[in-house]
């Protein structure tokens, strides 16, 4: 064997070592990378002992409330989530002054203060006065042209005397006496207009003895 033979032969033994050991060091670097998969697999498949107490630390107490639990059930009468109560719009008021309720006796009674004893009119203001006799001009409050149905209307918004009857022959006094037997005296006057046209107003009164 001549020397370009043994050269041949040196280099097709060593391209075949070569061959051998890039295929070991191949099948070494897969081995490897098996194991390491399998080892991070079963890392991350076991639970975790810290995120599990973590987790039953944060939980809320039993005994806490809950703050999903704000405003959840219906709301009760009187609380503040409550709705109020529907306003029911009354009927409008009149511009003119209406008879005054301020007397002790109770409506209907048959008890009241001693025969003589006085007590206050409507107690109208000047303007109240001129107020109502434009009112009255206007087509309003007619009843304020009859001194009667002024007596009535007054004895019923002062004592809650309904069923009356009236009597007085003076133009400016008016008696009126409940069905119970109770009786005023009431002195009424025109502080606007004169005559048919002038409005009628109580100006004072006084307790008379039962008829």
């Amino acid at each position: 064997m001549d020397n370009s033979d043994l050269a041949r032969g040196l280099r097709t033994r060593a391209r075949r070592t070569q061959r051998i050991t890039v295929a070991v060091l191949g099948i070494l670097t897969s081995a490897a990378a098996l194991s390491g998969c399998s080892t991070t697999s079963s890392t991350t498949g076991q639970p975790s002992t810290t995120s599990t107490v973590v987790s039953a630390s944060a939980a809320p107490s039993s005994g806490a409330p809950s703050p999903s639990g704000v405003g959840s059930g219906p709301s009760q009468p009187g609380s503040d989530g409550g709705n109020p109560p529907p306003v029911v719009p009354g009927a409008p008021e009149s511009s003119a002054p209406q008879p005054t309720t301020s007397d002790p006796a109770q409506p209907g009674s048959s008890s009241h203060p001693p025969s003589g004893t006085p007590f206050g009119g409507e107690e109208l203001s000047a303007q109240q006065v001129t107020d109502l006799q434009k009112a009255v001009d206007g087509g309003h409050q007619p009843w304020r042209l009859d001194r009667i149905q002024v007596a009535k209307t007054f004895v019923l918004g002062r004592f809650g005397w309904s069923d009356v009857q009236t009597s007085g022959n003076a133009p400016n006094i008016v008696f009126v006496t409940n069905s119970d037997g109770s009786k005023v005296g009431l002195n009424l006057y025109q502080p606007a207009t004169q005559g048919g046209q002038g409005i009628w107003v109580v100006q004072s009164g006084m307790w008379s003895s039962q008829g």
